[in-house]
């Protein structure tokens, strides 16, 4: 997901975003509802909360029993969503938009002419600066100013000097952000912050873009292109590491538009389950996971952190317009007890908008028992950015730690920093 959709997402109503958890002798009685059975399909198969994932009723989204979407008009169907850059475009000649190379082929139609406007901010840079990414300035200060060895330690604990130069590289676009006085101003952004790398991954991903579409027939209704060409990261390892993922389970937390388990689906696990709490992004979701055939894959709607109980969240309804979303809360390593998983964890992926660090601690039992890859993104705030590796590394000292920025598009400089932990 783009840095604009993750911040439309989450700035609304942030203070609600908060978990109601429940005491210990709460929570041998009453997990994620009235009844434990309610949330793990023990007495009550498809009880409210949990088994009726997306408010299908008795239509599970679990292995082999992907409802198929209701069919959509060709009026209103979405085009492949992808980020526009002309900057990276006059630097290679490459169209940096696949749905506007296309039409300049005669594939599709042809592109809408850009507004005064839109012309203005291309061409000297502009952006509106979301109010959430003024945040992000006064979290990661603050963090620093308040441990100022935390960016030290950090880099002493990566594993190769990319590492460091994508952490201090971020740590340098996110203070390049206004203060939240200035908040949806214009901003501009220099090309001087973008990387040669980044411009020539954005030109190689352009060109490998009808690759990506065939996964599922051509025909997305929404997905980040990036994910397909950085896989989480699992690019930049060794094939004897992504190899051992063959046969395994894959957990991946934050499914939005599922791209993320068309990728991972790549590695052939024995088995995929995957969160997502939101109902604004469920008809993406299916139709994605539809059109791709994915058959061991089991959809659970709740949020994965270190707890138990409930949440609520900022959502939007069938019709677009803003919403709330009750949704129940559950750790990894209960998940895993309550639904009887078996097997080795192979992968551990999250996306999920600063709980980062929640994921990790509650697949605590997971992690020190499979040591699988971990891939998660730590850009949202300071905690899951400074804290995650140290605390892996006091688990599991084994492992060793990546991190990669990945998203290339040259005109979003700050999103998609990952964190690859992985044993060689």
């Amino acid at each position: 997901m783009t840095d604009e959709e993750q911040a439309a997402l989450n700035a609304e109503n942030q203070p609600e975003n908060k978990v109601t958890e429940t005491s210990a002798a709460e929570t041998d009685a009453n997990n994620f509802g009235e009844d434990a059975a309610d949330n793990f399909g023990g007495a009550t198969e498809a009880a409210t909360g949990f088994e009726d994932n997306f408010g299908l009723g008795d239509q599970q989204l679990s292995a082999g029993t992907i409802p198929s979407p209701p069919p959509v008009p060709k009026k209103k169907e979405v085009p492949p969503v992808t980020p526009r850059n002309r900057e990276a475009e006059s630097l290679s000649g490459v169209a940096s938009d696949p749905v506007a190379g296309a039409a300049a082929a005669g594939q599709g139609k042809p592109e809408r002419k850009k507004t005064r406007e839109e012309d203005l901010f291309e061409r000297f840079q502009l952006m509106h600066v979301p109010e959430k990414f003024c945040q992000y300035t006064v979290w990661f200060r603050s963090y620093l100013f308040l441990h100022p060895d935390a960016l030290k330690t950090l880099e002493e604990m990566l594993c190769d000097e990319a590492s460091v130069q994508a952490v201090r590289l971020g740590i340098k676009r996110l203070g390049a952000f206004p203060s939240p006085e200035f908040r949806n101003i214009l901003f501009y952004y220099p090309m001087g912050m973008t990387t040669g790398a980044e411009r020539k991954d954005w030109q190689e991903h352009v060109k490998r873009f009808p690759e990506y579409a065939k996964l599922t027939n051509g025909n997305y209704p929404y997905f980040d292109p990036p994910q397909f060409f950085y896989r989480h990261g699992a690019v930049f390892l060794d094939k004897a590491v992504t190899d051992r993922l063959e046969g395994g389970i894959f957990y991946q937390c934050g499914a939005f538009c599922g791209a993320s388990l068309i990728v991972m689906n790549q590695y052939k696990p024995a088995k995929m389950y995957a969160f997502e709490p939101a109902q604004a992004n469920t008809v993406f979701l299916q139709q994605n996971l539809t059109r791709a055939g994915l058959k061991n894959l089991e959809m659970y709607n709740i949020c994965v952190s270190d707890q138990i109980g409930r949440v609520v969240l900022p959502d939007r309804d069938k019709e677009g317009k803003p919403c709330k979303t009750d949704a129940p809360v559950a750790s990894l390593d209960v998940f895993e007890q309550k639904k009887s998983v078996t097997g080795r964890v192979a992968w551990i992926q999250a996306d999920v908008n600063g709980m980062s660090l929640r994921v990790v601690r509650g697949a605590e039992k997971i992690i020190k028992r499979d040591k699988p890859l971990i891939t998660v993104a730590i850009y949202h705030n300071p905690d899951e950015f400074f804290g995650i590796v140290p605390l892996l590394h006091e688990w599991v000292p084994e492992y060793k730690f990546m991190v990669r920025r990945c998203q290339c598009n040259p005109r979003i400089t700050y999103s998609e920093i990952t964190l690859i932990a992985y044993i060689p």
